[in-house]
C-alpha cells in the first residue's frame, strides 16, 4: 500500500537576516543583494539567473576575509545547485561553508539540512543523512528554535517511513513528541503533522486499527482549524487504512471526502483571487473620495486608511496562501513535470537500445579480433618480437572489450537487471586468477601488484562469484591506471567471525595519484572521471558507477578514503557463508575428450571458437543455422550445444526450443553478442541453460563446459 507522507522540508536556508547596510561595507552589501535575488530567482523557478546571482555572491564575498559572510555565500550556491539537481555540486558548497567554521546559526543548521536533505533521497544513505540532521537538531536546540528542532525530527522519521523503516522512524517520533507541547499552541499544523506520522507508523507495523485513532486525531485538528489542504492528504490516506482494515464503504467514504475538501482548497484559491481584485477596488474609492474632498488632511488619512486596508488584505492573501504555496506550485508545474517525465524516460529508452545495438555490433567483431589474436601469441612459431606485438593488441582489444562491457553493464544497472547468483567459490584461486589478469596493465604501468589473504581467511565460501568479480577488477583496474612507478595491493583480512559466517574486508590500495575532495564527489557519476588531466590512460568512467551499484545489489557499501599525491583506499566489507572444504586430494578427475556443437552463423567466430574448443581437447562440429543444428543434432551426440541466437533461417531461440523438448539433458549455452538481461528470460523459456557473452576466452569456455558437463571421476 502506498503511504501518503506530508514531509515538511526545513527552509531555513533562505532566511539569512540581510546585513545593515548602514553598518557594513560595499562587499558585504553587494554579497548580501546577491544572496537575497538568488533567492528571489530560486523561488521563481529561474534557476538560471539564481545560479548567476549566487555566484556572483561567493566571487564578492571571496574578496573579503569574512569567513561568516563566504560561508553564506556558499549556502547560497549550494541551495541554488540543489535547486536543479546537481546534489554533487550542492554537497560540495555545503562542506565548503561548514569548513569555515563559523558559528553563525544560519550558516551551520542551513548546510546540515541540505546535507541531510540531500543524502535522504537513497536508502543506502539515509543514515548518513539522519546524521546531518542530528547535528543540526545541536544547534536549533542551543539557539531555542524549538519549531526548528520540531521538523527536522519529524523530517528525520518522514524520511525512515518513505523507506519502509518504522523502526528507525519511532525514535525520532518520540523526540518531536516531546517538543510539542512547546509549540503546539503556536500553530496547530505541528499537533497534526505528529498524529499523521503516529498514523503512518503504526500503518507500517500493520496495527492499522491504532493507527486510524491516529488518523482521526489527525482529521480532528484538521478540521478545527480548516486546513483544508492537509485534510485532502489525510482523507486520502485514511481511505487507505480502512482499505486495510477491509472496511470498503468507509473507504469510499473517506474518498469522497478527499475529493471533496480537494474541490473545496480549488474555490479557495479562486475566492483568494476574487479577495485581491475587491480589496484594489475599496483602496480606490477611498482615493476617489479623498480627491472629492479636496482636503489635504482627508487626502492623508484616506489614503492611509486605504494603504492600511491593502496591506491587511494582503496579509490575509499572504497568511491563507503560505500553506498552500507547494500545493500551487505542484498544480502549476504538474503537466510541465508530467510531459518531462516522458520525455526522460523516452530518452532513456533510446539511449538503452541505442547502447545495446551497438555494443552487439563491437561483440561480434571483436570476437574475431580477440580469439585470433590469443591463438597467434600460443602458436610456438611466433618470433619472441611478434609476440609482444601481439600481446600489446590483446591488451587494446581486452580493454575495447572491457568498454562495451561496462556501456552494457550500466545500462543493466539502470534497468535493475542485475542479478545475485551464489556458488561455492575456491576464493583463494579466485583472487590469485584476478591478480593475474591484471599483471599486463600493472606492467604497462611499472607498478607492482601484490595480494595480501590473511591466515584467517578460509578457502571455500557460498558467495556471488561473478559481482564479486567484477567489483575487484573494475577497482583494481581503476587503481592501476591511476598509478604509475608505484604499488597496487588487493588485501583481504577478516572484520568478524560468526556462526558458519564470516564478515570479509576487501581492500585495495594504491600509491596514485590520489583524488581531491572535490572530486570525491563525482567519481561515482557515470561518464566521469576524477583525474582526466593527470590520468592519460583509456577510461570512459563507468567503472566506478558500476562497482557502487554492485555494492548496493550485493548488500555491501563501499568507502573511500584518499590523498592528492599519496594515494586512494577503496574498501567494503562482504558477508560471505563458509562453505565445507574438499578434499582435492581424494578425487581425481579423468579427463574426457566431449562432442561439441557450435551453431554460428558467422565465419571468423566460427573460426575462432572451433580453435577454443580444439586447444581444450575437445570435438567440434558448426552449423551455420538453427535448422542445420537440428539436422546435426539428430545425426551425433553431443555433449554440450554452444548456440548463436541471432542467425539466418531459424535462430537460436527456435531451435533450442526444437531441441530442449526432445532432451532436456543436454546443456545448451547461449553464445550471443546480446546483452544477457535482455535475453534470459526468453532463454531460459526455451531451455537455454546459461548464457555467455561474445567474445570469450579459452579460460572462460573451460569453466563453462567444466560447469554444464559433469565429468568422470575416480575416486
Amino acid at each position: 500500500m502506498k503511504n501518503k507522507l506530508l514531509l515538511v522540508l526545513l527552509v531555513c536556508c533562505y532566511c539569512a537576516p540581510i546585513l545593515s547596510q548602514n553598518s557594513a561595507s560595499d562587499v558585504i552589501d553587494s554579497v548580501s543583494i546577491f544572496i537575497s535575488l538568488s533567492k528571489d530567482e530560486n523561488i521563481s523557478g529561474n534557476y538560471k539567473d539564481g545560479l548567476t546571482f549566487a555566484t556572483s555572491a561567493v566571487q564578492y564575498a571571496n574578496q573579503g576575509k569574512d569567513k561568516t559572510l563566504q560561508a553564506k555565500a556558499y549556502v547560497s550556491l549550494a541551495n541554488t545547485y540543489q535547486a536543479i539537481k546537481d546534489f554533487a555540486s550542492a554537497k560540495n558548497y555545503y562542506n565548503l561553508a561548514l569548513d569555515k567554521k563559523t558559528d553563525d546559526y544560519f550558516v551551520n543548521v542551513a548546510s546540515l539540512n541540505g546535507l541531510g536533505n540531500i543524502y535522504s533521497m537513497d536508502i543506502t544513505t539515509a543514515d548518513e543523512a539522519a546524521a546531518y540532521f542530528e547535528k543540526s537538531i545541536v544547534y536549533t536546540l542551543e539557539a531555542g528554535k524549538n519549531e526548528h528542532s520540531f521538523y527536522t525530527y519529524y523530517n528525520i522519521a518522514g524520511m525512515y517511513l518513505n523507506f519502509k523503516d518504522p523502526d528507525k522512524a519511532y525514535p525520532y517520533i518520540l523526540e518531536a513528541d516531546t517538543l510539542l507541547p512547546n509549540i503546539d499552541k503556536e500553530d496547530p499544523i505541528y499537533g497534526l503533522l505528529q498524529q499523521l506520522n503516529f498514523a503512518i507508523y503504526y500503518n507500517q507495523k500493520e496495527d492499522h486499527r491504532l493507527a486510524l485513532t491516529f488518523i482521526n486525531n489527525a482529521l480532528e485538528i484538521g478540521e478545527k482549524h480548516s486546513l483544508t489542504r492537509e485534510l485532502i492528504d489525510i482523507y486520502d490516506f485514511k481511505s487507505e487504512i480502512h482499505q486495510e482494515l477491509g472496511e470498503y464503504d468507509a473507504a469510499l467514504e473517506s474518498l469522497r471526502k478527499h475529493f471533496y475538501y480537494k474541490d473545496l482548497d480549488f474555490n479557495e484559491v479562486k475566492n483568494l483571487q476574487i479577495e485581491q481584485v475587491e480589496a484594489d477596488f475599496k483602496v480606490k474609492e477611498f482615493q476617489q473620495k479623498a480627491e472629492a474632498s479636496q482636503l489635504k488632511s482627508n487626502v492623508i488619512i484616506f489614503g492611509s486608511i486605504g494603504a492600511l486596508l491593502f496591506l491587511s488584505t494582503s496579509f490575509l492573501i499572504f497568511y491563507n496562501r503560505k500553506r498552500r504555496l507547494s500545493f500551487l506550485a505542484l498544480e502549476k508545474n504538474n503537466k510541465a513535470l508530467l510531459q518531462a517525465k516522458n520525455e526522460a524516460e523516452h530518452a532513456h529508452k533510446l539511449k538503452s537500445e541505442l547502447l545495446v545495438n551497438i555494443s552487439h555490433d563491437l561483440r561480434t567483431p571483436l570476437y574475431g579480433v580477440v580469439g585470433i589474436t590469443e591463438m597467434l601469441i600460443e602458436n610456438p612459431s611466433i618470433i619472441k618480437t611478434n609476440k609482444s606485438l601481439l600481446n600489446a593488441l590483446k591488451f587494446s582489444g581486452d580493454h575495447l572489450k572491457s568498454v562495451v562491457n561496462n556501456i552494457l553493464k550500466i545500462n543493466e544497472v539502470e534497468s535493475n537487471n542485475i542479478t545475485i547468483k551464489r556458488t561455492k567459490v575456491h576464493l583463494h584461486n579466485l583472487l590469485e586468477n584476478i591478480v593475474t589478469s591484471l599483471n599486463y596493465l600493472a606492467n604497462q604501468q611499472k607498478t607492482e601488484l601484490r595480494l595480501a589473504i590473511a591466515d584467517e581467511i578460509s578457502s571455500y565460501y557460498i558467495l556471488d562469484e561473478t559481482n564479486l568479480t567484477e567489483v575487484l577488477l573494475k577497482l583494481i583496474d581503476n587503481a592501476l591506471k591511476n598509478t604509475k612507478n608505484g604499488t597496487v595491493t588487493l588485501s583481504v583480512s577478516l572484520a568478524e567471525k560468526e556462526k558458519g559466517m564470516d564478515r570479509i574486508t576487501f581492500k585495495v590500495s594504491d600509491t596514485g595519484t590520489g583524488i581531491s575532495k572535490e572530486n570525491l564527489a563525482i567519481i561515482f557519476d557515470s561518464f566521469k572521471q576524477a583525474n582526466t588531466e593527470e590520468n592519460t590512460s583509456y577510461g570512459i568512467g563507468l567503472g566506478l558507477p558500476i562497482v557502487k551499484s554492485l555494492m548496493k545489489v550485493m548488500g555491501s557499501k563501499l568507502s573511500v578514503t584518499s590523498e592528492v599525491g599519496v594515494g586512494s583506499q577503496f574498501s567494503f566489507i562482504l558477508a560471505c557463508e563458509v562453505a565445507n572444504e574438499i578434499d582435492e586430494r581424494a578425487v581425481v578427475s579423468e579427463s574426457k575428450s566431449l562432442e561439441i556443437l557450435v551453431v554460428e552463423d558467422n565465419k571468423i567466430n566460427q573460426l575462432v571458437t572451433q580453435k577454443l574448443i580444439r586447444t581444450l581437447g575437445h570435438k567440434c562440429t558448426i552449423a551455420v543455422n538453427g535448422e542445420e543444428a537440428i539436422k546435426e543434432y539428430h545425426n551425433t551426440h553431443f555433449d554440450l550445444i554452444l548456440m548463436d541466437l541471432n542467425m539466418p533461417v531459424m535462430n537460436g531461440f527456435e531451435a533450442s526450443e526444437v531441441i530442449s523438448a526432445e532432451n532436456k539433458q543436454i546443456p545448451i549455452i547461449a553464445l550471443t553478442a546480446l546483452e544477457i538481461s535482455e535475453v534470459k528470460d526468453r532463454c531460459r523459456n526455451v531451455g537455454i541453460r546459461d548464457i555467455i557473452n561474445k567474445p570469450i576466452n579459452k579460460e572462460a569456455l573451460e569453466d563453462i563446459i567444466q560447469e554444464n558437463v559433469h565429468p568422470i571421476t575416480i575416486t
